[in-house]
């Protein structure tokens, strides 16, 4: 399947070679360290994908997805202070590989907004680390650390990379968390 992604980022038009090297090799990172999980949808994305610079008056946060238009979006702003990157481009890439189109991993609705992105930064911390002085999202993932303390990695794992909310809820209220 890591071909099929070799195949899709070559087939967009609307990414710079140097964007479809940094997509490919982020892919790879990730599919080495989870080998189960599916990249059909990664792949399908990827075909279409757009990546975009705007005003730090349309967007706060450095870096964002939006799957109903399937663009990575950079705050111009933010660019021009020394971020990483590849820690910004892996969580974005997170966010395209657990999209459904309307939602990224377990986060529905903005319910689970801030869990999701504190899960997604444990994620890429984890995959490619951190070589900047920005944190991003500290609060939000030592809450997702201590939810997923609650109910355990795989319920994590599985709420995120399968867009399963309930499971993650399902498991806080089997843990006596009132919600």
């Amino acid at each position: 399947m890591i071909d099929q992604i070799k195949l899709s980022l070559d087939s967009n038009p609307n990414l710079t070679d140097e964007m479809r090297d940094m997509l490919y090799g982020l892919t790879v990172i990730f599919n080495k360290q989870f080998p189960d999980i599916r990249l059909k949808n990664l792949s399908e994305k990827l075909k279409t994908l757009k990546v975009e610079k705007i005003s730090r008056f349309a967007q706060k946060h450095v870096v964002s997805y939006t799957p109903s238009s399937n663009t990575i979006t950079f705050n111009l702003t933010e660019l021009d202070k020394d971020h990483d990157v590849k820690h910004l481009m892996m969580f974005a890439l997170l966010q395209v590989l657990t999209s459904n189109g309307v939602n990224t991993g377990f986060d529905v609705e903005h319910k689970f907004e801030a869990l999701n992105s504190g899960y997604t930064e444990i994620l890429t911390c984890n995959l490619v680390g951190n070589d900047s002085d920005y944190a991003y999202y500290g609060e939000q993932a030592v809450a997702a650390n201590v939810i997923g303390v609650i109910v355990g990695n795989d319920i994590m794992h599985d709420a995120y990379f399968y867009n399963k909310p309930n499971a993650l809820v399902n498991a806080l209220e089997e843990a006596g968390v009132e919600l």
